[in-house]
């Protein structure tokens, strides 16, 4: 009943949020663009026991709505959207399927005869089958129903029909976890290919997709702090919850009107690794808690919303049990005082998450 429950919000809010920003664009004489994706794919496994698990092929249905403004025709600008996404997960019995409702940003990469496009998405998931001692104990990956689902996807089209309809391929890396927010959560990770068509366009793609070549940001140069809290349990056993923080540093260059990219640093606050199964064994006390990260800065912007993708690596971790790379991927938004909320999933290696994180900060222009 409750799983029923679930499914059935999530649905709702993401059809309630397509009609509702459809109705809000149709009133500024914006575009309304419908993708739809069927995926097929694997699971990336990224530990022993979820490799010997990894029995089924993904198969996976994906309904994007994508918001175009025609006053943006010829501004190389992100598309704002949302979608939801229904997927298996690699193994039915023990991890069931994914129900997803996700906010998205398509953006341009190339806009010449075939398109080609950068998505990014992250929003809310539930999942069938989670762990449970005595009925689902495989089940490593997923400690909870409720998790977050990020997908990031590069897809090619090829206009039909006078250019108004287009046809597209591709291919796309989607996460579904809690951020250990309930152990266990190793999370699953599937990379899988798409194929599918745009429905109802009323819009020429290659216009509204083409390069303003004339267009000036006045602003290209971003700073921004973020003090970026979190929550995650260290011990299922005894029910151990620790909080963490970091404070992000980061610099960002627009390089187009929707894009910006830098450098960026990480100060982190995390007691992971004195606790229960994360422990440093063979190693005198417990490990100082602080680590030190540097990152790239990737962000597609539509104001006030950003999503962004930080791929780094621990500049200084006091224990070999850390591992090198880490990374997020999240959503920003920008009040017009400059004020900044973030929530993101913080991970190691692009495939484990290590917790989410609830950010508030400041950005200064220049």
């Amino acid at each position: 009943m409750f799983k029923n429950r679930c499914i059935r919000f999530i649905l709702f809010i993401t059809c309630f949020s397509l009609f509702y920003a459809s109705e809000g664009l149709t009133a500024g004489n914006g575009n309304v663009c419908y993708i739809l994706n069927i995926h097929h794919g694997r699971m990336t496994p990224h530990y022993t026991l979820q490799a010997a698990l990894n029995q089924d092929k993904i198969t996976g249905f994906d309904l994007n709505a994508i918001f175009l403004n025609s006053n943006e025709a010829t501004v190389m600008s992100s598309a704002p959207g949302v979608g939801y996404f229904l997927s298996n997960l690699g193994n039915n019995e023990v991890y069931g399927h994914v129900h997803a409702a996700y906010f998205s940003l398509l953006f341009p990469l190339l806009t010449a005869t075939h398109p080609v496009q950068l998505k990014l998405g992250l929003g809310p998931g539930y999942v069938t089958q989670k762990h449970d001692p005595a009925d689902n104990p495989l089940n490593r990956a997923l400690g909870s129903h409720i998790n977050a689902y990020g997908q990031i996807s590069l897809t090619g089209g090829i206009p039909l029909v006078k250019d108004r309809w287009l046809l597209r391929a591709g291919i796309s890396f989607n996460h579904v976890s809690n951020g250990l927010i309930k152990a266990p959560n190793q999370g699953i990770n599937t990379l899988t290919f798409h194929a599918g068509v745009d429905l109802n366009s009323d819009h020429r793609h290659s216009g509204a997709f083409a390069i303003g070549q004339n267009q000036e940001r006045a602003q290209r140069h971003n700073f921004s702090i973020l003090f970026a809290p979190g929550i995650k349990e260290v011990d299922e056993a005894a029910d151990k919850k620790i909080f963490t923080s970091g404070l992000l540093l980061d610099y960002a260059y627009g390089i187009l009107p929707a894009l910006n990219t830098g450098l960026g640093v990480g100060l982190y606050y995390n007691d992971t690794w004195a606790h229960g199964p994360y422990s440093s064994f063979g190693e005198e006390g417990s490990p100082f808690p602080f680590q030190a990260a540097a990152h790239l800065v990737l962000e597609l912007e539509k104001n006030p919303v950003t999503v962004i993708l930080n791929p780094g690596f621990y500049i200084y971790k006091p224990t070999k049990n850390i591992p090198d790379f880490t990374g997020r991927l999240g959503m920003r938004y920008s009040f017009k005082n400059n004020l900044t909320l973030m929530f993101a999933v913080k991970h190691h290696w692009f495939a484990l998450a290590d917790y989410f994180e609830w950010g508030i900060g400041y950005r200064f222009f220049r």
